[in-house]
């Protein structure tokens, strides 16, 4: 027994200088320290028998071992019961409040930082400690031990009862960092296919535009010089929608700037815009079209954009038809146009169709997309109204 106690006094003497000590750790230690130095060298507050040096030395070998209670709680549970046994077999006795608070201590480090099932043990072990150490108590007996020795049972689940609210507050945390980290994607996401949108329309506008003016630049003035005002003005639409964009990445917790969003009733200053580029482009608008919520009135709007964006890109100058229909619950966007089959496909690692899927998704809505029978290539998204379930 001596020689368990020495080494498990060594290795903790290792562990409690290699790792630097706080005031939660020696704060218990050292008032139980006081406390058992008391009971040993003043008179009539413990009944001790035997040599007390030797009680004197084992309260500080354990309030050492409890110094690593919170990193090494078997191990300092282990060496607390074997210190504390050293005594017994000489037939020494210490009745000791102190040294009973060290069990108790160290039994409810097991139960609130020790891993399982290994802390199980601390269990066992603290109730044969009790059942030993009442042999040469002369007020005991073996038989009327048993039931102090299963206090350890409630010591210990008292310390895991600690450890199981402080893991529900770590899971706690640990959701909100989630949420909080799923919320900024989602906003980065949101950003980028505002940017996305923006940038890819303004620059196909002011490619298609710049041909055109430089194509009537000697035979049609005119026309070549409202060429040139469309790319000012998409360039200077864009530019400030940027810098709209700039400012919420800066700070995101700030309000979006007071510039207006666009919406369904841009939608028809934006196809003839597009016409003004040389795409033939018609434009269906239901009278009666249903309330959409503020994502999704933006969401139409930058998914025709996108749409006959992507016809100038990829299909040329063809006929386009833009529709906005209501449906039951829901508005429905359906644009079509001729061509060769292939349609405005997205090149390899383009963002296009993929961002307007995912506006759609966000609203709550539903978008398909894809060549059509005989030609040309179609978008149809449909979007719950304000009110639809």
């Amino acid at each position: 027994m001596t020689t368990v106690a020495v080494g498990c006094a060594y290795r903790l003497a290792v562990a409690t200088v290699a790792r630097p000590t706080s005031w939660r750790d020696w704060a218990v230690p050292a008032a139980l320290l006081v406390w058992a130095q008391a009971e040993i060298w003043i008179p009539g507050l413990a009944f001790v028998r035997g040599p007390r040096v030797v009680f004197c030395g084992i309260a500080i070998a354990c309030c050492l071992a409890l110094l690593v209670r919170r990193t090494r709680p078997i191990l300092a549970a282990l060496a607390v019961c074997t210190l504390l046994l050293c005594p017994v077999p000489f037939g020494w006795y210490f009745r000791s409040t102190a040294q009973v608070l060290m069990l108790v201590v160290a039994v409810f480090a097991c139960g609130r930082y020790a891993k399982r099932p290994a802390a199980y043990l601390a269990i066992p072990l603290g109730s044969l400690m009790v059942l030993i150490e009442s042999i040469p108590d002369p007020d005991q007996t073996l038989a009327g031990s048993w039931s102090w020795s299963l206090n350890s049972v409630w010591i210990f689940a008292l310390g895991a009862g600690f450890r199981h609210e402080r893991i529900l507050r770590e899971q706690v945390a640990s959701a909100a960092e989630a949420r909080s980290q799923a919320a900024a994607v989602q906003e980065r996401l949101k950003v980028a296919r505002e940017l996305h949108d923006i940038l890819s329309h303004s620059r196909s506008v002011v490619v298609v535009q710049a041909e055109v003016a430089d194509t009537f630049l000697d035979t049609d003035p005119v026309r070549s010089r409202e060429a040139i005002r469309s790319v000012a003005a998409t360039g200077r639409g864009a530019l400030g929608d940027t810098r709209r964009l700039v400012s919420l990445l800066r700070d995101p917790d700030a309000e979006m700037p007071s510039s207006p969003r666009p919406g369904l009733d841009d939608i028809p200053a934006l196809v003839d815009r597009i016409r003004g580029s040389g795409l033939p482009v018609s434009l269906d608008i239901d009278s009666c079209l249903p309330s959409l919520s503020a994502e999704g009135t933006v969401t139409a709007y930058r998914v025709v954009q996108e749409a006959l964006t992507n016809v100038l890109r990829h299909a040329g100058r063809v006929p386009t038809r833009v529709g906005l229909q209501p449906s039951p619950g829901a508005l429905v966007i359906d644009i079509r146009n001729e061509g060769n089959g292939l349609g405005p496909t997205p090149r390899r690692g383009g963002h296009g169709l993929l961002g307007m899927g995912e506006r759609v998704r966000s609203c709550g809505g539903d978008m398909t997309s894809g060549p059509c029978q005989g030609g040309g290539f179609r978008v149809r998204a449909v979007l719950p109204a304000r009110d639809s379930p």
